[in-house]
């Protein structure tokens, strides 16, 4: 995988640079507060994972950065420009495929490429045409006749045509069987990436985040819970499994609450699991030389799944 920072110097200007800047974003519907003071930046070059459960935001955050959502408070870029005063501007430079279908239905693929290129401040035909070769998309026929993931990967080809810095993904895989989802993450994305453009998108199939993203943003309720370099997540975040050869009792329980670096503690019969904050291997080492009850204490890594579920039990709050 080509690292951040590879890809952030590939693009002109672009090291060191956040690519999306949000912050304390505020957006409601109606009585309803979406957005809930979400701080946020995006490095430029990254693939970044926008994570979240249903209903925690995400589709509005992205709507807002477009300028399709007007903020009620806080303030955003894209690409250095603001969010509200400068949306023609930053949307000429990015690449947007939506949740829905946001397609003519009535119009051809060919039809549907000749509008787009019409409206667009830039376009490059000659990228899509590969995209569309790519996917085997039949030209001539309208868009209401493809299928879904069809008209996902048509819809992927002419947010393409702007050549884009920045291209914002909202669930891209929805509709997609196995081996497309793989050829849009794994293979286009990653060619997307090694350009030096930044990739942000949204997903609930969190094994193929894992696969392609280098960061990672958690959202639960309108507000950040986590963002972080997705491999420094997963190393600095472990989990100790300890056996006992008879369940721990109260004492023992309240010895593991107060030892420095332990987390969250869940019991089940003679299983106790800790989330760890530091070094686990440490940790580990403490509870082994304190605990004569104990038969063993392994060390576990997370997968992002795991991490994922970990941070939607806390109670909430920056991290």
């Amino acid at each position: 995988m080509v690292t951040t920072q590879e890809r952030a110097s590939a693009r002109p200007g672009g090291s060191g640079v956040a690519a999306i800047e949000i912050k304390d974003l505020v957006v409601n519907y109606g009585a309803k507060r979406a957005v809930n003071g979400l701080s946020l930046s995006v490095p430029a070059g990254s693939v970044y994972g926008f994570l979240g459960p249903n209903g925690a935001g995400k589709t509005t955050t992205i709507k807002t950065l477009l300028g399709f959502r007007t903020p009620s408070g806080g303030s955003a870029s894209v690409l250095g420009h603001d969010i509200v005063t400068e949306s023609v501007e930053l949307r000429a430079r990015t690449g947007y495929v939506s949740e829905v279908n946001s397609l003519y239905d009535s119009l051809t693929v060919s039809q549907m490429c000749a509008f787009c290129r019409s409206t667009a401040l830039q376009w490059n035909q000659d990228t899509v045409d590969r995209y569309i070769k790519r996917f085997n998309l039949p030209e001539n026929v309208r868009v209401r006749q493809l299928s879904k993931g069809m008209s996902r990967q048509l819809a992927f080809s002419l947010a393409m045509g702007a050549d884009p810095d920045l291209l914002i993904l909202d669930e891209p895989t929805s509709g997609l069987d196995p081996i497309a989802r793989h050829e849009l993450l794994n293979r286009l994305v990653g060619e997307i990436a090694s350009e030096g453009k930044t990739v942000f998108f949204s997903s609930h199939i969190l094994s193929e985040v894992e696969t392609v993203a280098d960061w990672v943003g958690i959202v639960k309720a309108g507000r950040l819970v986590i963002s972080d370099e997705l491999d420094h997540l997963k190393q600095s975040q472990k989990v100790l499994k300890l056996v006992y050869a008879d369940p721990p009792t109260a004492e023992e329980l309240a010895t593991l609450n107060a030892t420095p670096g332990v987390g969250r503690i869940e019991q089940e019969g003679r299983s106790v699991r800790i989330m760890v904050n530091g070094d686990a291997d440490a940790l580990a080492r403490s509870i082994r030389e304190k605990g004569s009850n104990l038969r063993d204490v392994e060390v576990v890594g997370l997968t992002l799944e795991d991490l994922f579920l970990e941070y939607m039990k806390e109670d909430g709050g920056d991290h």
